[in-house]
């Protein structure tokens, strides 16, 4: 699979998560869909970039927030497959995003609870404010999506993702 991102996209910003973009594994999840017609690779990448935006303007950790942003929602089934847990997909998915997320890159204590608190208030209070950032990204993101409105990397063909 080919990813090919618009010149418009931060240099400083794909420098921070290039590493986790070429992961064969996180690039499964353009197979995945999420909030109606949004893969969610692209919904990932959304929320990665608004969290990072964020971060840089609010003086926060600009780097955590854009790698945490990026792995908050890597889980590779579908939501309506069975698990072999009856917990909700709200509370089970962070906890699976941060175990895949652990195991594939060397992320932080700091990006690892982010990941697990991004569904707030479904699930743990945020601890940081990146933390916050990512959650309120994330709700953002899918509220646009819900709506198919094409907001920040979305639009434009900033992203394209093909086979290859």
């Amino acid at each position: 699979m080919d990813i090919t991102l618009s010149e418009e996209i931060d240099p400083e910003f794909l420098e921070i998560v290039q590493c986790i973009l070429d992961d064969a594994e996180f690039k499964k999840l353009n197979y995945y869909k999420q909030h109606l017609k949004t893969t969610r690779f692209m919904h990932s990448l959304n929320v990665s970039y608004v969290s990072w935006l964020l971060a840089k303007r609010f003086g926060c950790d600009a780097a955590a927030a854009a790698r945490a942003g990026l792995l908050h929602d890597f889980f590779l089934y579908n939501f309506g497959e069975k698990r072999d847990t009856k917990e909700l997909q709200a509370f089970y998915h962070p906890k699976v995003a941060a175990q895949n997320s652990a195991d594939r890159f060397e992320i932080s204590e700091k990006e690892r609870l982010a990941i697990l608190s991004h569904m707030f208030p479904l699930g743990p209070l945020p601890r940081s404010r990146e933390a916050w950032l990512i959650s309120c990204a994330d709700k953002l993101c899918a509220s646009s999506e819900l709506f198919r409105f094409q907001i920040f990397l979305a639009k434009g063909n900033r992203v394209v993702v093909s086979p290859t």
